[in-house]
Formats: C-alpha cells, structure tokens, sequence
C-alpha cells in the first residue's frame, strides 16, 4: 500500500494557520512545551521561609527550602474520520473534495471545539476556587457592566495588564462600546481573521469578543463534536493571566488516503486526531477570574 499524505506534515504552515483563524483561544497557546515520551508533566514550586528578627550576638537565623511537583495529565484525546466516494468529488463539482472537508472540518469543527474545551475548563476551574460568580451583568447600564469588569481586572492587575487576556460576550462588548461612546479613549477594531471580532483594551488589558455563543459557557457535552450541557451556563467574561496555564496539543495528525491507498472503499478518506488540553497551574491559580451568567428565573428560562 503506498505512503498515505500526511497533509499535518506537508502543509504544516497552512493547517496551523486555518486554525488560528478559528481559534480565538490561539493567545493562550504555551509556547516551548514539549510533550513527547509522556502524558503527565511537573511543574515544580519553590517555597521558602521570610526573615526573622537578627540578633546581635552573632549567626543568622537558618529559613526553610521546600520544593513540591505538581502533577498534570492530558486527557482530552480527540479523533474523526471521514469517507468520500470518488464519485461524490465528482458529482457534486468538487464540493466534497479532501481540501473542502479539511477546510469546513476545521473551521466548523475543531476549532470552535477547542474555545470551547478550554473556555468550559477555565471556569470550571474558577468555580471550584470560588473565582467565578453568577451575575446578570448586562441587565444593569452600560456603566455598571463597564465597572463590574473593571472590578474585575483590578483583582489579577497584580499579574501585569499585558500578560493578561480577557474574553467577553457579545453583550458585554456592546455595553462597552456604548459606555465609552464619544469619550475619545476607547477603540473597537476586528482581528485579520476569518472569524471577524471586536477586540479593545481596557487599563492596558485587551479584551476579545466571543460572538459565537455556542463555544462560550461553563460546561460541554463532547460525546458527538461539543454542545453545552444540560446545567450549562453562558458566561459574561474571563480573565486570565496567560502564565497561569498550560496549554498545548501534543498531537495534531491529518491524513488523506487517496482511492487505493486503503481498503475501506473507492473513495478518499480523511482523518483527524487532536491530542491536547489545559491546564491551571496551582500556584498561580488567583491569575483567573470568571463571571457566569445567571440562570434565568422561572421554569424554563428565556431562549437567547
């Protein structure tokens, strides 16, 4: 059987960057992290005692070193395939053909599903530090959703406003824009990307427009691709200090096998696997801020 193409190797530079198109969490991707020869990494913390009262009859006071690992471990292995008959290229005028299937698979799919993952992790995350809560921000003035976020900001401004990121609903970013309306020192402008997004700064942080609700709420169903829980909520923002998490694929495979290059049929067939997740370092966890929207009141709740 000949050599499969494997289109992750040969086209490395145009896959990379159909994803980072579609990616809005690209930013908080790790850079130097190398995952080979294992699924769990180390992080190491260094502790180590404060001074004591000197004395002056000679010595010093002996502090304290105490080194501890944290461990990590990937868990989110995803994969698809699939089949095309050569004669469904033909018959519907190339529209099925492999670079239409990776193209739609990508934007459509995988890269919405990664936001989603890492969004849903983040304030799960949150959640369980107590450092999300549930508010209806965006039921107040223009004003007091402008405030809240800033409160926001001030309690991880300790981190360095330009290591922060902050992801922000399309209702949030309205509110925004109108609070600042005509002041003069506010400007909203849309990534170069296929996704077109607001993006601003507030106090030096930048902040993201997340338009596309579906990859934006608390918690997923990744049976079949990714769509919100049951008991999901949406979420107004998140702030997060990028040195606070890890965030890496470890594998990214693409191949097409041609007509004859397999034996499952007369046709192309396409497969994908995206080997990756995120991580919040446990000693830098107070860089991650979330607010939740809260659940509608009522049996059932508003659709939005």
């Amino acid at each position: 059987m000949p050599n499969a193409i494997n289109y992750a190797q040969r086209y490395q530079t145009q896959l990379d960057q159909v994803i980072k198109q579609t990616t809005l969490t690209n930013d908080l991707e790790t850079q130097g992290v190398n995952w080979m020869g294992a699924k769990t990494f180390h992080v190491p913390h260094l502790s180590v005692s404060g001074y004591k009262q000197h004395t002056r009859n000679g010595g010093y006071n002996r502090g304290t070193v105490d080194v501890t690992h944290e461990p990590y471990t990937l868990s989110f292995d995803r994969d698809v395939e699939f089949f095309v008959d050569q004669m469904d290229v033909d018959e519907s005028n190339q529209a099925a053909s492999a670079a239409n299937v990776t193209r739609i698979f990508l934007t459509e799919n995988a890269g919405p599903e990664i936001d989603a993952y890492r969004f849903s992790k983040l304030a799960q995350k949150a959640q369980e530090l107590e450092q999300a809560k549930d508010e209806n921000v965006t039921d107040g003035t223009p004003k007091d959703v402008f405030d809240r976020l800033k409160s926001d900001i001030r309690k991880v401004r300790k981190f360095g406003t330009a290591n922060l990121k902050a992801y922000v609903s399309t209702d949030v970013m309205d509110a925004i824009e109108k609070y600042k309306e005509g002041k003069g020192t506010f400007s909203l402008q849309n990534q170069d990307t296929t996704i077109e997004t607001r993006v601003t700064t507030i106090d030096g942080v930048t902040l993201i427009e997340v338009f596309d609700v579906d990859r934006f709420h608390t918690a997923y169903d990744f049976t079949d691709g990714y769509i919100p829980a049951n008991d999901a909520q949406e979420l107004n923002w998140i702030i997060v200090y990028k040195g606070a998490i890890v965030a890496k694929a470890k594998l990214n495979s693409v191949y097409l096998f041609q007509p004859g290059q397999h034996t499952e049929g007369d046709g192309y067939l396409y497969q994908n696997r995206m080997y990756h997740d995120l991580f919040v370092l446990e000693h830098q966890a107070k860089g991650l801020v979330v607010s939740n929207k809260a659940p509608s009141s009522g049996s059932g709740g508003e659709e939005q």
